[in-house]
């Protein structure tokens, strides 16, 4: 293999529209519907599809412990940004630590995680 980047990613999400209106109305990503259910949206060249289970196990969450997926992080452009976000999904009632530092490397970063529990994490590299 020699790729030369990420094409898309797919998560699988409980709820259609709980999903949509977080990452759209909340995160204020420009996401589109598609024809078969779920949504997309772009971040620079990345496609991000979000798509219901098609055989959900009740009460299923999402969990960074199990072998797979640990987090996605969204590259931010500043400490203020940070900071909005960090406003944004306190006034929302989103869990999060707010704006913490990352002791290893130095970087600063907002976790918190979406309606299915997926951990996101806003970065500031």
């Amino acid at each position: 293999m020699q790729p030369i980047g990420l094409d898309h990613i797919i998560l699988t999400i409980s709820d259609l529209e709980r999903s949509r209106a977080f990452y759209g109305d909340l995160l204020g990503f420009d996401v589109k519907m598609l024809p078969h259910g779920g949504f997309y949206f772009m971040l620079s060249d990345m496609w991000f599809f979000l798509i219901p289970s098609a055989k959900p196990i009740a009460a299923d969450r999402f969990s960074e412990f199990r072998i797979g997926l640990d987090h996605i992080s969204f590259r931010a452009p500043s400490m203020e940004a940070l900071h909005e976000l960090t406003a944004t999904l306190q006034a929302a009632g989103v869990e999060t630590n707010g704006v913490e530092q990352f002791k290893p490397s130095g970087n600063w970063y907002v976790a918190f995680r979406d309606p299915d529990n997926i951990q996101l994490e806003y970065w500031l590299p």
